[in-house]
């Protein structure tokens, strides 16, 4: 079977950098941390928490310049179209008790090919979780990523190979143009395992199932609660401006992401008697921004009028600077101003998986539409006007978000 996690793709080196500018555009900021932590001579294996469908390995994609190969829940892969897009991704599937016993056995090829990729240098990407949550919220790790981790160290013998936990946390799943951050952890390193694997494998999974979740808890903000999720969740937002003051950190999605993480992991180590009245203090806060109208993630913002003044001056200033060129800059990339997300609502049934559908939507759509516009103006224009409308395509793609994003937050300043 040809391993096309490890192969070489032309196309796909030639696509990935539009993919990841895409990626980038798809969000109002994408922050990443702990670059360093990646093993720079050694194989890895990348385990990020699994919250938002495709959208969580594209994010990964952008970590790392080479390419990553991945592999996903199988039932993803039965629509042959979007088997063919998955696997130029380099996305292969595997395979789980709920997608027959009989396709049990095929798994044996897939960590097969997983181990040469992981030989190859290739660092590998698994969902530890076994399947998307949406929620802020660690699920139980599946035991298939230290099956793969543990027969591709025994091919590798005194080589490392390690295991770096990834934490995603979103502003919002579905919608666009939201804050992202990606925080990598410390890698593990699997070779501590070994001797214990070879005597009693069970209890080797064990312990690396534990020493990941561990690690991927501390890079995440992993709301532990259950029953009161919602009301802790809401209770991370209310205190969030407080926390980055006491914690001195910037107003920004970062700092807001660590002062959710911090408020949690202080939740955590209190008991349940004393958790009820903080969980209330959550509960009202959530009903109040509810009947206002204003989101969790943008009431933990600390927004004021004045924001929302300087926000307005800055879309007024913008709108009047492409004044002169408005017919340019609307026929330039028409695709940033259409509802494709109404699409996605109302043909996919999982949240989670409708912000990847509508990303391909105006992936395609746009650089499709940019293409088409480009030869247009060649014929109409000449070859000078046509190029310019195509740069003023890509600004508008970084630009014209940014003034939906602002007239967004003063509508939530208003109301808030």
């Amino acid at each position: 079977m040809k391993n096309t996690l490890a192969d070489f793709n032309f196309f796909y080196s030639i696509l990935r950098p539009l993919v990841d500018y895409g990626t980038y555009n798809h969000y109002r900021s994408v922050t990443i941390k702990g670059r360093e932590n990646l093993p720079q001579h050694d194989a890895y294996i990348l385990a990020p928490c699994h919250q938002n469908a495709l959208m969580d390995a594209l994010l990964i994609l952008l970590i790392h310049p080479r390419p990553i190969a991945f592999l996903a829940r199988a039932d993803i892969f039965q629509k042959k179209a979007q088997a063919k897009a998955l696997n130029f991704l380099r996305i292969g599937p595997v395979y789980r008790i709920r997608d027959g016993r009989d396709n049990l056995s095929r798994n044996d090829q897939v960590f097969k090919n997983s181990r040469e990729v992981l030989e190859k240098g290739v660092p590998l990407c698994l969902m530890a979780e076994g399947t998307h949550n949406d929620k802020h919220q660690m699920l139980p790790l599946v035991k298939g990523m230290f099956r793969i981790a543990c027969g591709t160290q025994k091919e590798l013998g005194d080589k490392p190979l390690y295991i770096v936990p990834v934490g995603l946390d979103y502003d919002h799943y579905e919608d666009l143009y939201h804050n992202v951050c990606i925080n990598i952890g410390k890698p593990i390193d699997v070779r501590p395992f070994m001797a214990e694997y070879e005597s009693n494998e069970p209890v080797a999974l064990n312990q690396m199932r534990q020493a990941l979740a561990e690690g991927l808890g501390q890079q995440m903000h992993n709301v532990l609660a259950n029953e009161h999720y919602d009301d802790e969740y809401a209770y991370c937002h209310l205190k969030t401006q407080e926390t980055l003051k006491e914690l001195k950190l910037k107003n920004n999605p970062w700092g807001r992401f660590m002062a959710r993480k911090h408020i949690s992991q202080q939740l955590a180590q209190l008991t349940e008697e004393d958790k009820l009245p903080l969980y209330a203090q959550g509960a009202a806060f959530a009903a109040e921004q509810k009947q206002k109208g204003v989101p969790l993630w943008f009431a933990s913002k600390g927004w004021t009028r004045g924001k929302s003044l300087l926000a307005l001056l800055a879309v007024a200033f913008t709108v009047w600077a492409i004044a002169p060129i408005w017919k340019y800059w609307l026929l330039s990339n028409l695709i940033v101003y259409l509802p494709t997300h109404l699409i996605t609502k109302y043909k996919i049934k999982d949240p989670q998986f409708r912000s990847s559908v509508n990303f391909g939507i105006r992936l395609f759509a746009t650089f499709l539409y940019m293409l088409i516009t480009f030869i247009v103006f060649i014929c109409c224009k000449g070859f000078w006007t046509a190029l310019g409308v195509l740069l003023l395509g890509f600004v508008s793609i970084h630009v014209t978000p940014r003034i939906f994003i602002l007239l967004r937050d003063v509508w939530y300043g208003m109301k808030g």
